[in-house]
């Protein structure tokens, strides 16, 4: 009678530990894809699908669950049958098997908890990391094509709806093309109306998806970022200064002419899917370049 209960209760065990395994990977899971986690590389994702992937197919989670059950009550049936030759002992027993249930719930959940939370620390870390390293790179790439950019403004002089010239579409296309950059957004003044200012594309920010990436159009300053730009754009470029300091994916470039003017303000939107592992060399040697 002791072998089968024995084996019985290794089946159970073995059971609930697969299926909270498979719970943890689940929490994470949703953790990571809701607060964007950067914690891990494709492949250890990879590898967390493929552990994940086979505790589901050894645990059958709702089946299996079920199966913990049935087989629980049968050894829980056994046992009955052998604690009857010792009824002193019933109820000492029953009552353990509670206490050390409750104990290991609460030190599953506490556990939870603190797992999440750590990840929750070392996310926002890495992340901190991940937009120095995009900012860094915006940078380095407006060093290159910035002058280009600045020479095709002086070229269209003041914006208009037909604005659009195929080199600064071809501009656009590069940066965009970049991985690390989502879409571009050049906003320039108007010299007519202190309230306005016109944004190239005209659609919004460029993408590589847009049909017509040549027109330009007219829109009145009505938010926040719009009144940064046209300070920055008036020569009081703290504003924008204070975004490219803060928390986000995105960089304010302002764009200037030969005669140090300011023409034009790019708004880079980093791409938070890309995987700036691969621009770390880039951004150490253009962190090095600045002389910090």
């Amino acid at each position: 009678m002791k072998n089968p209960i024995r084996l019985l209760s290794l089946v159970v065990r073995a059971t609930v530990i697969l299926l909270t395994g498979s719970a943890v990977l689940v929490v994470l899971g949703i953790f990571n894809a809701s607060l964007k986690w950067d914690i891990f590389s494709p492949q250890v994702e990879k590898v967390l699908y493929g552990i994940f992937g086979s505790f589901v197919a050894l645990g059958a989670f709702g089946a299996a669950m079920s199966l913990v059950l049935g087989i629980q009550e049968v050894v829980t049936s056994f046992r009955r049958l052998v604690d009857r030759a010792h009824p002193e002992s019933m109820e000492a027993k029953a009552e353990a098997p509670r206490r050390s249930y409750l104990v290991a719930l609460a030190a599953l959940l506490v556990l939870l908890i603190l797992t999440v939370a750590g990840f929750g620390l070392a996310n926002r870390r890495i992340t901190a990391h991940r937009i120095d390293v995009f900012k860094l790179i915006a940078q380095d790439q407006m060093r290159q094509l910035g002058p280009r950019l600045a020479a095709e403004m002086e070229r269209i002089g003041k914006p208009c709806g037909a604005c659009g010239t195929p080199t600064l579409s071809e501009l656009f296309a590069t940066m965009t093309g970049l991985s690390f950059i989502s879409s571009a957004t050049l906003y320039l003044p108007d010299a007519d109306d202190e309230a306005v200012l016109w944004r190239y594309p005209a659609a919004g920010p460029y993408s590589l998806q847009t049909d017509d990436n040549r027109q330009m159009s007219r829109f009145f300053i009505a938010k926040d970022d719009d009144r940064a730009v046209k300070l920055a754009l008036q020569g009081d470029p703290a504003w924008i200064n204070q975004k490219n300091d803060g928390a986000g994916f995105t960089w304010y470039q302002l764009v200037k002419d030969a005669q140090g003017r300011n023409r034009a303000v790019l708004v880079l939107e980093g791409n938070q899917n890309e995987s700036f592992r691969e621009y770390a060399a880039g951004a150490a040697a253009a962190k090095k370049r600045r002389g910090k």
